[in-house]
């Protein structure tokens, strides 16, 4: 267990850990996604990213970390980076990709997205990597802001191809943030 502030812990998610995992995000991907999905049905999501398989092969990078957000002693998200990653507007610079984060509504508002990206923004620089970048769904208003507030800038955007997934709401903004001079 990684202690990131009195409040917030992070657990480092192994492969006996599915089901669990797979349970929490059925419960925290939908209120804020749902409405990306044809019928509102996720399952396409869930199978394709959260099955036995596909964690197994997320674990085996060694260059990843994936863990369980814990809140005051209870599971309210989970949040994967990937170190040594190539980012494209910065082809030569180390970097690091946060893969997902996602929080449950109820654990939103509190700080919680705030401490653990300052603590990412440290591991990243014990790392010596200079740029932190993302992906995040054009339509995700709240999660945009948020990275705008810590000073993520607009690369260029791209889109999932989802067929499951409404044509008008498959645009991703990626965004980056240097964290020394280039």
């Amino acid at each position: 267990m990684i202690e990131v502030s009195d409040n917030i812990h992070l657990k480092a998610i192994k492969i006996e850990d599915q089901p669990k995992l797979l349970k929490l995000v059925k419960q925290i991907y939908p209120p804020a996604y749902e409405h990306l999905w044809v019928n509102k049905n996720c399952s396409f999501y869930f199978t394709k990213f959260y099955s036995l398989e596909h964690l197994k092969l997320e674990l085996s990078d060694q260059n990843a970390a994936y863990y369980f957000i814990i809140y005051k002693s209870v599971t309210v998200g989970i949040f994967r980076l990937v170190y040594n990653t190539q980012f494209k507007d910065f082809p030569t610079v180390k970097s690091v990709y946060v893969n997902r984060i996602y929080l449950s509504t109820d654990a939103q508002g509190k700080g919680i997205a705030k401490i653990l990206f300052n603590w990412m923004y440290k591991k990243a620089a014990e790392k010596n990597c200079e740029i932190i970048w993302l992906k995040a769904m054009d339509s995700q208003m709240q999660a945009l802001r948020f990275y705008e507030k810590q000073n993520f800038r607009n690369s260029k955007p791209t889109q999932l191809n989802f067929e499951l997934m409404h044509p008008h709401l498959r645009g991703m903004c990626v965004m980056y943030k240097r964290l020394s001079v280039i």
